[in-house]
């Protein structure tokens, strides 16, 4: 069996394979340590663990990570990064910059689709990330997920208050709040439409359109340029890195 762990800014979720089928799913908030009791609480059943590969984007909380992972399974994981042999060509400025979760969301990708292709990732930032038709990772584009972006308007207006978003149902919002929903929700929906349009112009009109992330529910039923929604699409690709290096 597999264990798969992706660590990010918001939460840390785990998928567990056994032969490439996720039997075991969880997820928490990120802590500031990854201590036993959080190990034990995300995976709160017996597995028979026989490899563990991390994407973290928290490099804080590596270490803990790592020793209440080896104390649990006596197994020291894998942490990938831009020098992992994906089978990914990185070609930007900085590989090293490159998010882990990034390289896994792509290595996803591979999984279900031949390239190119362009992987969505919308949670507390939203990503989107390009490969080739060579299998090159060529860059994309980050801007502030939806959550943040209320958060931003909120923190900077002496006026409004906290608000929670949900989906609106118009453009056409009847008081502040509706209309702070209305503004960021279809500027995104639009704003993702625009784009895929874009690199199906630089690439190709047969370029497949995957979303993945923690808000993709918002989006899903929106945008029909997009092929596949799979919210476990960084496990996938942990899942199919791990299986090159062993």
């Amino acid at each position: 069996m597999i264990l798969t762990i992706d660590v990010g800014n918001t939460s840390t979720g785990i998928a567990i394979f056994d032969n490439d089928k996720i039997i075991y799913k969880n997820k928490l908030l990120t802590p500031q340590e990854a201590d036993s009791y959080f190990l034990n609480n995300l995976i709160n059943k017996k597995f028979d663990i026989d490899f563990i590969i991390i994407s973290s984007v928290v490099p804080f909380i590596n270490k803990s990570l790592e020793n209440s992972l080896i104390k649990k399974f006596n197994i020291k994981p894998i942490f990938i990064n831009h020098k992992t042999k994906t089978g990914l060509k990185i070609k930007i400025k900085n590989p090293e910059e490159l998010g882990e979760d990034r390289i896994a969301n792509s290595c996803g990708a591979l999984h279900f689709f031949s390239p190119p292709l362009l992987v969505i990732d919308s949670g507390t930032a939203t990503t989107f990330d390009v490969i080739n038709k060579d299998f090159e990772y060529v860059g994309g584009v980050i801007y502030p997920g939806i959550d943040i972006s209320i958060q931003s308007l909120a923190n900077n207006t002496a006026k409004l208050e906290k608000i929670k978003f949900e989906i609106p149902q118009s453009p056409i919002g009847k008081d502040t709040v509706e209309s702070i929903r209305a503004g960021i929700y279809y500027t995104y929906v639009g704003g993702i439409r625009y784009l895929i349009k874009e690199y199906k112009k630089i690439f190709s009109q047969d370029t497949k359109v995957i979303l993945t992330g923690g808000l993709i529910k918002y989006f899903k039923d929106k945008i029909k340029e997009i092929d596949l929604c799979e919210s476990d699409l960084i496990y996938y690709g942990l899942n199919s890195i791990l299986k090159r290096l062993i």
